[in-house]
Protein backbone atom coordinates (compact mmCIF):
# COMPACT_ATOMS: atom_id res chain seq x y z
CA UNK A 1 0.00 0.00 0.00
CA UNK A 2 2.46 2.54 0.85
CA UNK A 3 4.61 2.00 -2.60
CA UNK A 4 0.60 2.31 -4.15
CA UNK A 5 0.91 5.54 -2.22
CA UNK A 6 4.59 6.71 -3.07
CA UNK A 7 3.60 6.04 -7.16
CA UNK A 8 0.28 8.03 -6.62
CA UNK A 9 2.31 10.89 -5.41
CA UNK A 10 4.40 10.87 -7.84
CA UNK A 11 2.03 11.13 -10.80
CA UNK A 12 0.68 14.25 -8.81
CA UNK A 13 3.54 16.06 -8.65
CA UNK A 14 4.70 15.25 -11.96
CA UNK A 15 1.48 17.21 -13.39
CA UNK A 16 3.15 20.14 -10.77
CA UNK A 17 6.49 19.86 -12.17
CA UNK A 18 6.17 23.43 -13.48
CA UNK A 19 5.12 24.77 -10.20
CA UNK A 20 8.08 25.25 -8.04
CA UNK A 21 6.30 26.97 -5.40
CA UNK A 22 3.77 23.62 -4.88
CA UNK A 23 6.94 21.55 -5.24
CA UNK A 24 8.95 23.13 -2.48
CA UNK A 25 6.06 23.45 -0.42
CA UNK A 26 5.65 19.33 -0.67
CA UNK A 27 8.99 18.94 0.30
CA UNK A 28 8.18 19.90 4.34
CA UNK A 29 5.25 17.72 4.74
CA UNK A 30 6.63 14.86 5.44
CA UNK A 31 9.41 12.32 4.56
CA UNK A 32 7.65 10.03 1.62
CA UNK A 33 6.56 13.53 0.17
CA UNK A 34 10.11 14.56 0.42
CA UNK A 35 11.65 11.56 -1.04
CA UNK A 36 9.28 11.42 -4.16
CA UNK A 37 9.48 15.52 -4.68
CA UNK A 38 13.14 15.43 -4.94
CA UNK A 39 13.98 13.74 -7.95
CA UNK A 40 11.22 15.49 -9.64
CA UNK A 41 13.04 18.56 -8.54
CA UNK A 42 16.29 17.38 -9.09
CA UNK A 43 15.37 16.36 -12.65
CA UNK A 44 16.26 19.95 -14.11
CA UNK A 45 17.01 22.26 -11.20
CA UNK A 46 18.09 25.38 -12.81
CA UNK A 47 14.37 25.55 -14.52
CA UNK A 48 12.73 27.31 -11.43
CA UNK A 49 12.60 31.38 -11.01
CA UNK A 50 14.45 31.43 -7.98
CA UNK A 51 17.09 34.29 -7.31
CA UNK A 52 20.03 31.97 -7.73
CA UNK A 53 22.89 34.94 -6.64
CA UNK A 54 20.72 34.98 -3.12
CA UNK A 55 19.87 31.63 -2.63
CA UNK A 56 23.24 29.78 -1.92
CA UNK A 57 21.58 26.54 -1.11
CA UNK A 58 21.97 25.15 -4.79
CA UNK A 59 26.13 26.30 -4.78
CA UNK A 60 26.85 24.83 -1.63
CA UNK A 61 25.19 21.54 -2.65
CA UNK A 62 27.00 21.57 -5.91
CA UNK A 63 30.67 22.27 -4.04
CA UNK A 64 29.86 19.56 -1.56
CA UNK A 65 30.72 17.03 -4.35
CA UNK A 66 33.96 18.13 -5.07
CA UNK A 67 36.89 15.76 -3.54
CA UNK A 68 38.70 17.03 -0.03
CA UNK A 69 41.54 18.14 -2.37
CA UNK A 70 39.87 19.89 -4.58
CA UNK A 71 38.36 21.94 -2.46
CA UNK A 72 41.11 22.57 -0.58
CA UNK A 73 43.25 23.64 -3.70
CA UNK A 74 40.48 26.04 -4.39
CA UNK A 75 39.75 27.57 -1.06
CA UNK A 76 43.40 28.28 -1.42
CA UNK A 77 43.06 30.61 -4.68
CA UNK A 78 40.68 32.34 -2.68
CA UNK A 79 37.27 30.63 -3.71
CA UNK A 80 34.30 30.22 -1.48
CA UNK A 81 33.58 26.80 -0.86
CA UNK A 82 29.98 26.40 0.52
CA UNK A 83 30.28 22.89 2.18
CA UNK A 84 27.03 21.05 3.70
CA UNK A 85 25.97 17.33 4.53
CA UNK A 86 23.67 16.31 2.13
CA UNK A 87 20.26 14.11 2.62
CA UNK A 88 19.98 12.84 -0.60
CA UNK A 89 22.59 12.53 -3.73
CA UNK A 90 20.66 14.82 -5.40
CA UNK A 91 22.96 15.15 -8.82
CA UNK A 92 22.10 11.42 -9.59
CA UNK A 93 18.43 12.73 -10.30
CA UNK A 94 19.59 15.67 -12.39
CA UNK A 95 18.85 15.41 -16.06
CA UNK A 96 20.06 19.22 -17.69
CA UNK A 97 22.86 21.29 -17.64
CA UNK A 98 22.08 25.37 -18.21
CA UNK A 99 25.18 27.39 -18.48
CA UNK A 100 24.37 30.63 -18.03
CA UNK A 101 22.56 29.56 -14.48
CA UNK A 102 25.31 27.77 -13.26
CA UNK A 103 27.68 30.33 -14.46
CA UNK A 104 25.47 32.47 -12.13
CA UNK A 105 25.55 30.20 -8.93
CA UNK A 106 29.60 30.09 -9.29
CA UNK A 107 29.52 33.95 -8.76
CA UNK A 108 28.49 33.22 -5.13
CA UNK A 109 32.18 31.68 -5.05
CA UNK A 110 34.18 34.21 -6.32
CA UNK A 111 34.07 37.57 -8.28
CA UNK A 112 37.68 36.88 -10.04
CA UNK A 113 37.32 35.66 -13.87
CA UNK A 114 40.25 33.19 -13.55
CA UNK A 115 38.82 31.50 -10.58
CA UNK A 116 35.26 31.06 -11.91
CA UNK A 117 36.65 29.38 -14.67
CA UNK A 118 38.91 26.98 -12.65
CA UNK A 119 35.61 26.27 -10.34
CA UNK A 120 33.21 26.20 -13.27
CA UNK A 121 36.02 23.39 -15.03
CA UNK A 122 36.06 21.70 -11.72
CA UNK A 123 31.97 21.59 -11.31
CA UNK A 124 31.68 20.28 -15.16
CA UNK A 125 34.21 17.42 -14.84
CA UNK A 126 31.99 16.19 -12.01
CA UNK A 127 28.93 17.08 -13.55
CA UNK A 128 29.41 15.56 -16.53
CA UNK A 129 30.31 12.17 -15.07
CA UNK A 130 27.27 12.42 -12.09
CA UNK A 131 24.40 13.08 -14.42
CA UNK A 132 22.90 9.35 -15.22
CA UNK A 133 22.02 11.13 -18.67
CA UNK A 134 21.39 14.66 -20.23
CA UNK A 135 18.34 15.28 -21.54
CA UNK A 136 18.12 18.89 -21.57
CA UNK A 137 20.90 20.98 -22.54
CA UNK A 138 21.03 24.88 -22.17
CA UNK A 139 24.25 26.84 -23.46
CA UNK A 140 25.41 29.94 -24.31
CA UNK A 141 28.68 31.73 -26.44
CA UNK A 142 29.87 31.92 -22.66
CA UNK A 143 30.98 28.46 -22.07
CA UNK A 144 31.72 25.65 -24.59
CA UNK A 145 33.64 23.00 -23.06
CA UNK A 146 30.69 20.31 -21.62
CA UNK A 147 31.26 18.65 -24.94
CA UNK A 148 34.53 18.34 -24.79
CA UNK A 149 34.38 16.30 -21.65
CA UNK A 150 35.52 12.66 -21.82
CA UNK A 151 32.29 11.17 -20.70
CA UNK A 152 30.06 13.67 -23.38
CA UNK A 153 29.33 11.11 -25.52
CA UNK A 154 27.65 8.82 -23.38
CA UNK A 155 25.85 11.39 -21.63
CA UNK A 156 24.76 13.14 -24.14
CA UNK A 157 23.49 10.65 -26.62
CA UNK A 158 20.10 10.86 -25.04
CA UNK A 159 19.85 14.61 -25.24
CA UNK A 160 16.54 15.14 -26.35
CA UNK A 161 15.67 19.50 -25.72
CA UNK A 162 18.51 21.78 -26.55
CA UNK A 163 18.29 25.62 -26.09
CA UNK A 164 21.83 27.68 -27.70
CA UNK A 165 22.48 30.90 -29.82
CA UNK A 166 23.89 31.50 -32.61
CA UNK A 167 27.37 33.16 -31.48
CA UNK A 168 28.63 29.25 -30.55
CA UNK A 169 31.06 28.49 -32.39
CA UNK A 170 30.19 26.01 -35.50
CA UNK A 171 32.80 23.55 -34.46
CA UNK A 172 30.88 22.85 -31.48
CA UNK A 173 27.72 22.30 -33.37
CA UNK A 174 29.56 20.09 -35.69
CA UNK A 175 30.48 17.46 -32.85
CA UNK A 176 27.53 17.68 -30.96
CA UNK A 177 25.63 16.76 -34.39
CA UNK A 178 27.58 13.50 -34.19
CA UNK A 179 27.01 13.03 -30.32
CA UNK A 180 23.22 13.86 -30.41
CA UNK A 181 20.76 12.92 -33.47
CA UNK A 182 17.71 12.41 -31.27
CA UNK A 183 16.78 16.15 -30.32
CA UNK A 184 13.08 16.09 -30.32
CA UNK A 185 13.14 20.30 -29.80
CA UNK A 186 15.62 22.74 -30.54
CA UNK A 187 15.41 26.26 -28.95
CA UNK A 188 17.23 28.87 -31.11
CA UNK A 189 18.25 32.66 -30.00
CA UNK A 190 19.73 34.09 -33.03
CA UNK A 191 22.22 37.10 -32.09
CA UNK A 192 24.44 36.76 -35.11
CA UNK A 193 24.01 38.69 -38.51
CA UNK A 194 25.37 36.20 -40.81
CA UNK A 195 24.69 32.21 -40.90
CA UNK A 196 25.81 29.27 -38.43
CA UNK A 197 26.25 26.41 -40.16
CA UNK A 198 27.12 24.31 -37.11
CA UNK A 199 23.44 24.75 -36.00
CA UNK A 200 22.48 23.75 -39.67
CA UNK A 201 24.16 19.96 -39.66
CA UNK A 202 22.90 19.66 -35.61
CA UNK A 203 19.31 20.38 -37.78
CA UNK A 204 20.20 17.93 -40.30
CA UNK A 205 21.36 15.08 -38.03
CA UNK A 206 18.23 14.82 -36.00
CA UNK A 207 15.85 11.65 -36.15
CA UNK A 208 12.48 12.85 -35.00
CA UNK A 209 12.54 16.64 -34.34
CA UNK A 210 9.03 17.81 -32.97
CA UNK A 211 9.89 20.94 -31.69
CA UNK A 212 11.42 24.26 -33.49
CA UNK A 213 11.69 27.69 -31.65
CA UNK A 214 13.57 30.57 -33.11
CA UNK A 215 14.09 33.90 -31.55
CA UNK A 216 16.20 36.85 -32.92
CA UNK A 217 17.69 38.47 -30.27
CA UNK A 218 20.54 41.07 -32.66
CA UNK A 219 19.56 44.48 -32.20
CA UNK A 220 19.83 46.44 -28.81
CA UNK A 221 18.69 50.14 -30.77
CA UNK A 222 16.87 49.99 -33.74
CA UNK A 223 17.48 53.74 -34.56
CA UNK A 224 21.44 53.06 -35.06
CA UNK A 225 21.38 49.44 -36.01
CA UNK A 226 22.75 49.50 -39.48
CA UNK A 227 20.55 47.16 -41.75
CA UNK A 228 22.45 46.07 -44.16
CA UNK A 229 24.90 44.39 -41.81
CA UNK A 230 22.76 42.11 -41.51
CA UNK A 231 23.65 38.91 -44.06
CA UNK A 232 21.25 36.10 -44.30
CA UNK A 233 21.43 33.84 -41.15
CA UNK A 234 17.96 32.18 -42.13
CA UNK A 235 17.67 30.49 -45.77
CA UNK A 236 20.01 27.73 -45.08
CA UNK A 237 18.77 26.48 -41.52
CA UNK A 238 14.79 27.18 -42.41
CA UNK A 239 15.57 25.20 -46.04
CA UNK A 240 16.99 22.09 -43.52
CA UNK A 241 13.54 22.57 -41.12
CA UNK A 242 11.65 21.12 -44.62
CA UNK A 243 13.14 17.44 -43.98
CA UNK A 244 10.82 17.49 -40.62
CA UNK A 245 7.50 18.03 -42.76
CA UNK A 246 6.29 14.19 -41.20
CA UNK A 247 7.31 15.12 -37.76
CA UNK A 248 7.43 18.99 -36.83
CA UNK A 249 4.33 19.87 -34.75
CA UNK A 250 5.53 23.02 -32.76
CA UNK A 251 7.09 25.86 -34.95
CA UNK A 252 7.00 29.24 -33.45
CA UNK A 253 9.49 32.49 -34.90
CA UNK A 254 10.22 35.59 -33.65
CA UNK A 255 12.02 37.77 -36.60
CA UNK A 256 13.39 41.23 -36.11
CA UNK A 257 12.95 43.60 -39.16
CA UNK A 258 13.39 47.25 -40.33
CA UNK A 259 9.81 48.84 -39.13
CA UNK A 260 11.20 52.00 -40.83
CA UNK A 261 11.60 50.93 -44.59
CA UNK A 262 9.30 48.14 -44.40
CA UNK A 263 11.11 46.38 -47.12
CA UNK A 264 12.11 42.93 -45.99
CA UNK A 265 11.81 39.45 -47.48
CA UNK A 266 10.97 36.28 -45.49
CA UNK A 267 10.80 33.97 -48.71
CA UNK A 268 12.69 31.44 -47.03
CA UNK A 269 10.15 31.20 -43.73
CA UNK A 270 7.28 30.77 -46.15
CA UNK A 271 8.31 28.19 -48.41
CA UNK A 272 9.30 26.44 -44.91
CA UNK A 273 5.68 27.22 -43.78
CA UNK A 274 3.92 25.64 -47.11
CA UNK A 275 5.58 21.83 -46.22
CA UNK A 276 5.11 21.78 -42.89
CA UNK A 277 1.91 20.62 -43.36
CA UNK A 278 1.60 18.58 -40.03
CA UNK A 279 1.94 21.46 -37.55
CA UNK A 280 -0.25 21.55 -34.25
CA UNK A 281 0.74 25.12 -33.21
CA UNK A 282 1.87 27.91 -35.43
CA UNK A 283 2.98 31.27 -33.91
CA UNK A 284 5.03 34.06 -35.92
CA UNK A 285 5.91 37.20 -34.84
CA UNK A 286 6.79 38.99 -37.35
CA UNK A 287 5.06 40.74 -40.50
CA UNK A 288 5.05 37.61 -42.82
CA UNK A 289 2.99 37.41 -46.49
CA UNK A 290 3.69 39.75 -48.58
CA UNK A 291 2.39 40.30 -51.90
CA UNK A 292 4.38 37.34 -53.82
CA UNK A 293 2.58 36.48 -56.73
CA UNK A 294 1.56 32.63 -56.48
CA UNK A 295 1.59 33.00 -52.77
CA UNK A 296 -2.31 32.83 -52.53
CA UNK A 297 -2.85 30.05 -54.72
CA UNK A 298 0.06 27.95 -52.97
CA UNK A 299 -1.89 28.69 -49.47
CA UNK A 300 -5.65 27.62 -51.42
CA UNK A 301 -3.32 23.81 -51.58
CA UNK A 302 -2.23 23.69 -48.38
CA UNK A 303 -4.63 22.39 -45.66
CA UNK A 304 -3.19 22.19 -41.99
CA UNK A 305 -5.26 19.54 -40.64
CA UNK A 306 -3.94 19.17 -37.32
CA UNK A 307 -3.33 22.74 -36.48
CA UNK A 308 -4.90 23.63 -32.98
CA UNK A 309 -3.02 26.82 -32.42
CA UNK A 310 -2.71 29.76 -34.61
CA UNK A 311 -0.81 33.12 -33.71
CA UNK A 312 0.75 35.41 -36.33
CA UNK A 313 1.01 39.03 -35.54
CA UNK A 314 0.42 40.66 -39.01
CA UNK A 315 -1.25 39.11 -41.88
CA UNK A 316 -2.97 39.40 -45.19
CA UNK A 317 -6.68 38.97 -44.76
CA UNK A 318 -7.15 36.65 -47.46
CA UNK A 319 -4.00 34.52 -47.00
CA UNK A 320 -5.01 34.15 -43.32
CA UNK A 321 -8.61 33.38 -44.33
CA UNK A 322 -7.11 30.61 -46.84
CA UNK A 323 -4.97 29.09 -43.92
CA UNK A 324 -8.16 28.45 -41.52
CA UNK A 325 -10.45 27.18 -44.35
CA UNK A 326 -8.44 24.29 -44.21
CA UNK A 327 -7.64 24.03 -40.05
CA UNK A 328 -10.93 22.47 -39.27
CA UNK A 329 -9.03 21.33 -35.47
CA UNK A 330 -8.35 24.99 -35.24
CA UNK A 331 -9.24 25.51 -31.15
CA UNK A 332 -7.36 29.06 -30.97
CA UNK A 333 -6.82 32.20 -32.97
CA UNK A 334 -5.00 35.14 -32.33
CA UNK A 335 -4.19 37.68 -34.92
CA UNK A 336 -3.16 40.45 -34.14
CA UNK A 337 -3.39 43.11 -37.72
CA UNK A 338 -4.26 42.32 -40.83
CA UNK A 339 -2.83 44.64 -43.95
CA UNK A 340 -5.12 47.32 -45.09
CA UNK A 341 -6.11 46.40 -48.72
CA UNK A 342 -8.63 48.47 -50.91
CA UNK A 343 -11.32 45.49 -50.93
CA UNK A 344 -10.65 44.83 -46.96
CA UNK A 345 -14.86 45.50 -45.92
CA UNK A 346 -15.01 42.32 -47.91
CA UNK A 347 -12.26 40.50 -47.03
CA UNK A 348 -12.96 41.02 -43.33
CA UNK A 349 -16.61 40.01 -43.61
CA UNK A 350 -15.52 36.96 -45.76
CA UNK A 351 -12.93 36.10 -42.77
CA UNK A 352 -15.59 36.22 -40.22
CA UNK A 353 -17.69 33.84 -41.85
CA UNK A 354 -14.96 31.54 -43.08
CA UNK A 355 -14.04 31.33 -38.75
CA UNK A 356 -17.91 30.06 -38.65
CA UNK A 357 -18.26 27.80 -40.91
CA UNK A 358 -14.88 25.76 -40.63
CA UNK A 359 -13.25 25.88 -37.30
CA UNK A 360 -16.12 24.56 -34.86
CA UNK A 361 -13.45 23.81 -32.34
CA UNK A 362 -12.50 27.64 -31.32
CA UNK A 363 -12.46 27.85 -27.69
CA UNK A 364 -9.74 31.23 -27.88
CA UNK A 365 -10.46 33.81 -30.51
CA UNK A 366 -8.96 37.11 -30.59
CA UNK A 367 -8.72 38.96 -34.56
CA UNK A 368 -8.30 42.50 -35.35
CA UNK A 369 -11.12 45.21 -35.29
CA UNK A 370 -13.76 44.93 -38.24
CA UNK A 371 -15.48 47.75 -40.11
CA UNK A 372 -18.46 49.12 -38.43
CA UNK A 373 -20.94 47.67 -40.42
CA UNK A 374 -23.71 46.11 -40.15
CA UNK A 375 -23.42 43.24 -42.55
CA UNK A 376 -20.37 42.88 -40.52
CA UNK A 377 -22.56 42.85 -37.12
CA UNK A 378 -24.98 40.62 -38.64
CA UNK A 379 -21.73 38.11 -39.20
CA UNK A 380 -20.04 38.32 -36.00
CA UNK A 381 -23.49 37.27 -34.09
CA UNK A 382 -23.29 34.36 -36.00
CA UNK A 383 -19.91 33.89 -35.09
CA UNK A 384 -20.67 34.56 -31.13
CA UNK A 385 -23.68 32.13 -31.27
CA UNK A 386 -22.01 29.64 -33.31
CA UNK A 387 -19.82 28.86 -29.99
CA UNK A 388 -22.24 29.99 -27.32
CA UNK A 389 -22.36 26.65 -25.98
Amino acid sequence: MSKLNKDILFLVFEELQNSSKNLFSCLMVNRIWCETVVPILWRNPWRYAINYYKKKSLYSIITSYLSNDIKESLTKKGIKILVQSLTFDYLSFCMSIDIQIIYDIISIGTSSEYNRFLLQEEIYSFLIKKCPEIKYLKICDTYEMVVYLPEAKVRLESLCELTCDTLIDSRYFYRLAHICQQIQRIIIINNNLDVNHGITKLIEFQKNLKYFKWVDDFIEDYDDFDWEKLEDPYTEIFDILKNYANTLNYFAISLQFDYSSGDYDYTFLLDTLLELQNLKLLVIRSPLFLDIADLNEKLEMVAYRDLEILEIDFIDIYQATYIIKNSLHLRKLLIINFYDKDSFNDGSLNFIRTIYEYCLLIEYLTIPVFPLLETHFIEFEKLLKNYDH
